[in-house]
């Protein structure tokens, strides 16, 4: 059986199956405060409904943001053709919820609710982790923090992992033939 370091006290319980604590992937983060079963519903995802219009004005000042400051969460969820779920509110806990390149949960939507379902058995005091499914395109602008056996360094979907490989080593041996 695995054990997890024991952290402190949760700052707040979110719901039966879990509670935000400090992270060390990033942050505050999202704990399995029990056994969670495969397949169960953990946490929904919710927020301000946005038209595609407005999801792309904000993400674009999310982006300039993060151009002066550094950095800049984006909590935006495609929804479906017309909407989209802006998650950046105090009252959303699953928007703490990290990437991981190893998720024990997913998130599904169902009839235009998203919510978190957990791929595996996830034991007490584990962290609740999802693949975030960023597209390659602005790989290099999130780095992944993971830690897991299987990080591929950079916060990007699963499905695109082949060609990030690729991507990353034809970078590697751009730099080499330039040292050389």
């Amino acid at each position: 059986m695995v054990k997890f370091p024991k952290l402190p006290s949760p700052v707040k319980q979110v719901n039966p199956f879990c509670e935000i604590r400090r992270s060390p992937i990033h942050g505050m983060g999202v704990f399995a405060s029990r056994t969670i079963r495969k397949g169960t519903r953990i946490i929904e995802y919710v927020g301000e409904l946005i038209d595609k219009e407005e999801s792309n004005r904000r993400g674009l000042d999310l982006f300039e943001e993060s151009k002066k400051t550094g950095g800049a969460s984006v909590y935006i969820f495609d929804l479906n053709e017309t909407h989209d779920l802006d998650g950046n509110k105090s009252y959303n806990d699953a928007r703490l919820i990290n990437h991981s390149c190893e998720p024990n949960a997913e998130m599904v939507n169902e009839d235009d609710q998203l919510w978190l379902f957990a791929l595996r058995e996830i034991l007490p005091g584990e962290e609740i982790t999802f693949d975030y499914g960023y597209d390659i395109e602005h790989f290099l602008d999130h780095p992944c923090r993971c830690g897991t056996d299987e990080c591929v360094g950079f916060i990007v979907s699963r499905e695109q992992w082949p060609k990030l490989k690729r991507t990353l080593r034809k970078r590697s041996g751009k730099k080499s033939t330039k040292t050389a």
